[in-house]
């Protein structure tokens, strides 16, 4: 062989064993390849040393065996050859790394999962109660029946600076579920006779219960309020109103 084939056979021995392997998707290479390590194998037997070889730690003379006994009467496996790793890279090992990796993706992912926290975040950070209703037994809960409040269940509270809260269960779908719902209505909207509700409502907000999670009604302070509520809780306030069992307690941003 000359240098130039030489050459050629390192290049693509480079391409075969090589950390970049590329030659199982090039068939033209692969021939080549087999031509001429075939071509590299003829030239060593050729060329077999008559010294001693060894093999398996022990010396075996091999005087005059080339020369005598001629290439066709050697046999392969009297020739010392330097294994190589396989030339294709097959199916079943290809999917067994696609395993491999994967695994260990999962494997890392788990970690991560059993790692990874949330951030506690507060219901209403920094807002204050300020103040809880007081119950009204001898307000009439007739007044917000045409809503769906049950009557025999609802109750109301004493007026809070021009506004009344009404509690009581109703239902919430049209699935039948019903739950504790709170209503906070302008007091003047409340009949004097029969605490009857008016249909032409003034201020007026409310919500329901789901779970656990308690019925609340919330607003921002406006013009429309009474002018007493707004002396308590200025134009621009936040203001909430919680229902937690027989108790509506009152919460504001401003204090």
């Amino acid at each position: 062989m000359d240098d130039e084939v030489q050459d050629e056979l390192r290049r693509l021995r480079a391409r075969a064993y090589g950390p970049g392997a590329d030659i199982a998707d090039d068939p033209v290479a692969v021939a080549r390849l087999r031509e001429l390590e075939e071509l590299d194998r003829t030239r060593q037997q050729t060329t077999l040393p008559s010294d001693a070889v060894v093999e398996g730690g022990a010396e075996v003379e091999r005087t005059g065996v080339a020369a005598s006994a001629g290439l066709d009467d050697l046999d392969s496996a009297d020739i010392d050859q330097t294994p190589r790793p396989p030339l294709l890279r097959t199916r079943r090992r290809v999917w067994v790394a696609a395993v491999g990796v994967a695994a260990v993706v999962v494997a890392a992912s788990a970690l991560t999962a059993v790692g990874m926290s949330f951030t506690t975040v507060e219901r209403t950070p920094g807002i204050a109660q300020t103040d809880a209703l007081t119950p009204a037994p001898d307000l009439d809960p007739a007044a917000v029946g045409y809503l769906g409040f049950d009557p025999e269940q609802s109750r109301g509270f004493e007026d809070y600076y021009g506004l009344t809260a009404f509690a009581g269960p109703t239902q919430i779908d049209s699935e039948g579920n019903r739950a504790d719902c709170l209503l906070i209505s302008d007091t003047a909207d409340v009949a004097d006779s029969g605490g009857a509700l008016r249909s032409n409502a003034g201020v007026r907000f409310g919500g329901c219960a789901a779970g656990l999670f308690p019925a609340t009604a919330e607003f921002i302070v406006n013009s429309t309020f009474p002018e007493q509520f707004r002396a308590r809780y200025p134009v621009g306030t936040a203001v909430q109103f919680v229902l937690d069992g027989d108790d509506v307690g009152v919460f504001s941003d401003a204090g």
